[in-house]
């Protein structure tokens, strides 16, 4: 019998752990096509089915869990035996993968903190995708958002809500006065993350289904998105943990208390069974979350101001 490659062993490996040949795929940085060619070798070689088609996804056989099992195992004293060399070469680094946004606005006016606290530790920052993968092997911390719960193989915390609310500067408010009830906002500089969508699913909570929106401009990145607002360029959709100093400084104001994109969140992910380091980090970060800049978690909503 031939001897399965690592490079099939690692394939099957990200199958399991993403529950799909695509988003192993996306894991791995290799196409589907490959992610399935491998997989098929691995099976002829050890002349058994190791995953069988469930809905969209794959799930392992029986064979399959036993293998996984082992290689998780194997991958781990693999990832412990380089992870012990590189720390004498180059000392403890920690490879956190972060949205913009939570980078910029929440993780590194915070890292001080960290440094201080373990000296011993350092960290790179990489930028992760907008839209959600699962971590890989260039990260040893991801930091994402998700709409609803992750997949079930993650090894993810919630961190806090990724949840959006209307706000403005007082620099805009003084230009076009006070917004007593929803409908208000039809007449306003609506300033749009990506797409329209959500300022439409926020309108249609209030019972209002405009045909067309006032376009205050779309900004593909939230750190834009937040700088409009803050400069008075219109009314923006914001998740509060991202605008804490503003909300308690008072250059941006909630207008409205009813939220869109409830079912987002803020997560936490890491690898299986992680480094101290890690672990390390990933409990400072869930402090931190807890720890709100105001008390009781997310910041509370500023008042709105009375004219």
């Amino acid at each position: 019998m031939v001897r399965p490659s690592l490079s099939s062993l690692k394939a099957f490996d990200a199958i399991v752990s993403t529950g799909s040949l695509r988003a192993a795929a996306q894991a791995l940085s290799i196409t589907q096509s490959a992610v399935s060619h491998q997989l098929r070798r691995l099976e002829d070689s050890l002349g058994v089915a190791l995953v069988a088609r469930s809905g969209r996804g794959v799930v392992p056989t029986a064979e399959g869990r036993r293998l996984a099992e082992g290689l998780r195992e194997g991958f781990r004293l693999l990832d412990q035996a380089v992870d012990g060399l590189l720390s004498k070469e180059q000392g403890q680094r920690l490879r956190v993968r972060c949205l913009p946004s939570v980078a910029v606005r929440w993780l590194i006016p915070r890292l001080s903190g960290f440094r201080e606290r373990y000296p011993e530790l350092s960290i790179s920052i990489q930028y992760a995708d907008y839209l959600y993968a699962p971590i890989d092997a260039e990260a040893d911390v991801l930091i994402n958002w998700l709409d609803g719960e992750p997949p079930a193989q993650a090894e993810g915390q919630r961190l806090f809500s990724g949840a959006t609310y209307p706000v403005a500067s007082p620099l805009y408010l003084d230009r076009v006065g006070e917004a007593r009830q929803p409908v208000d906002l039809l007449h306003w500089e609506l300033l749009h993350d990506h797409s329209h969508q959500p300022w439409q699913q926020w309108f249609r909570h209030h019972g209002l289904n405009p045909a067309t929106l006032s376009d205050g401009g779309i900004y593909q990145e939230f750190n834009l998105l937040s700088a409009a607002a803050i400069t008075g360029q219109g009314v923006a959709l914001c998740p509060l943990r991202l605008i804490e100093d503003e909300l308690l400084q008072g250059t941006l104001l909630t207008l409205f208390d009813q939220p869109v994109n409830e079912q987002r969140a803020y997560w936490l992910f890491h690898h299986p069974q992680p480094s101290t380091a890690v672990q390390v980090f990933c409990d400072w970060i869930r402090e931190q979350a807890a720890n709100g800049a105001v008390q009781g978690g997310d910041p509370g909503l500023s008042p709105r101001p009375s004219r």
